[in-house]
């Protein structure tokens, strides 16, 4: 049985809705608030949200964007109940990935069928995913006993692995800091350094939906993609992400896909410019304070659309002195903490270790020591710290 959270501050609609979708099978949950939405929404892992426009505590943005940062919501679609006078605010909304929408006062035959159809989609979607992961492993576990890797092979390929890693550059007024853990002996977490001209420099951090010898062959090739289309396009971000993905959904296997985050730093104005696609938000540290840069944007490989690129937001600033831009991937936020593997150690773990990272210590150290990353790790862990002197 599909679940749906309605969200309306009107108990009479809440129940005549709450009346409609049970005749049509569905269990449903309400809220009133755009807070208690949020709270409904992470305790019950809804399969569609059916919000109104205008929640009383919240504007109808913030509450959407604070639902998207939440990795467990991320991809529940979302549907959109408003007054014919609210169409502006309506369309501002689809840039967080709105499904569809209705028109108050509602037409209730129309909701079902819309909620009907979004509701198997968003299975079918769960299904095909799982079912697409385990096709994937199994042609990988395949692929593997007919290689035959022994152990001499595979300390070879880690051999060079390692060798074809890039080197952070040295920069003159900045200090980088890298960490690069694979899980295992080769990972599907890549990086990359592209220097575009003698001021801008390019920075890379991705991952990839798979891990062992296919993850590392998957990287490698992902990761010189989005450097050719960095280069072809001159550094522009969204005619860079528009190539790659393109590439890349006639490239990848069925259901991979590229995670990944761009970043240009201009060493000579310190202009910092970022898109994302899927991976966590970077956080901008200005002393031991760090904000999380979000902004919208899914993986690459997984949309054949030609404006996909337009969905993904930019975000530009200036790094001041003593400023630090970070990039990760999702290795050590989903770092788990305890042995029954329910607590992670999330973007507040990292935040906390940011704040007690001593004067003249490194941020990723910190991270790293109060993750326990090199006994928890459960994924590949990447993170870059750009910081100005």
């Amino acid at each position: 049985m599909s679940t749906v959270l309605i969200a309306d501050d009107d108990a009479s609609i809440r129940s005549e809705l709450k009346k409609v979708l049970e005749k049509a099978g569905y269990s449903v949950i309400e809220a009133a608030t755009a807070r208690d939405t949020i709270y409904q929404a992470q305790d019950h892992d809804p399969d569609l949200l059916l919000l109104d426009i205008k929640l009383p505590d919240m504007p109808a943005l913030q509450l959407l964007e604070e639902l998207r940062s939440e990795s467990a919501l991320a991809r529940v679609p979302i549907m959109m109940m408003a007054e014919d006078a609210e169409n502006d605010l309506l369309t501002r909304t689809f840039r967080w990935d709105i499904v569809d929408f209705l028109h108050k006062p509602l037409n209730y035959d129309l909701l079902a069928a819309k909620v009907g159809a979004h509701t198997r989609l968003n299975q079918a979607y769960k299904f095909s995913r799982k079912l697409s992961k385990e096709m994937y492993m199994s042609r990988i576990d395949r692929l593997e006993i007919e290689m035959k890797a022994n152990e001499e092979d595979l300390s070879e390929a880690e051999r060079h692995f390692t060798w074809m890693q890039p080197k952070p550059p040295q920069l003159e007024g900045y200090e980088i800091d890298l960490l690069y853990r694979p899980y295992g002996r080769l990972g599907g977490d890549f990086y990359d350094f592209v220097w575009l001209d003698r001021d801008r420099l390019a920075v890379v951090v991705g991952d990839i939906s798979g891990h062992g010898i296919q993850g590392a062959i998957l990287q490698a090739m992902s990761r010189k993609l989005i450097s050719l289309a960095l280069r072809q396009e001159s550094g522009d971000l969204h005619k860079a992400i528009a190539f790659a993905n393109r590439e890349l959904t006639n490239d990848l296997p069925p259901g991979s896909f590229v995670a990944c985050m761009i970043g240009i730093l201009n060493t000579e104005t310190h202009a910092w410019k970022h898109v994302r696609c899927g991976v966590p938000y970077p956080l901008l540290i200005k002393g031991r304070e760090s904000d999380a840069l979000m902004t919208p944007g899914g993986p690459l490989g997984l949309s054949k659309k030609a404006d996909w690129h337009m969905q993904v937001g930019e975000y530009a600033t200036v790094l001041e002195p003593d400023h630090t831009m970070m990039l990760m991937s999702d290795g050590i936020i989903e770092c788990y903490q305890d042995d029954d593997k329910k607590r992670q150690f999330d973007v507040e773990g990292v935040t906390k270790a940011i704040k007690d990272t001593p004067t003249e210590g490194r941020f990723i150290a910190t991270i790293v020591a109060q993750s326990d990353l090199e006994a928890r790790a459960d994924d590949d862990a990447t993170i870059i710290s750009i910081t100005r002197k």
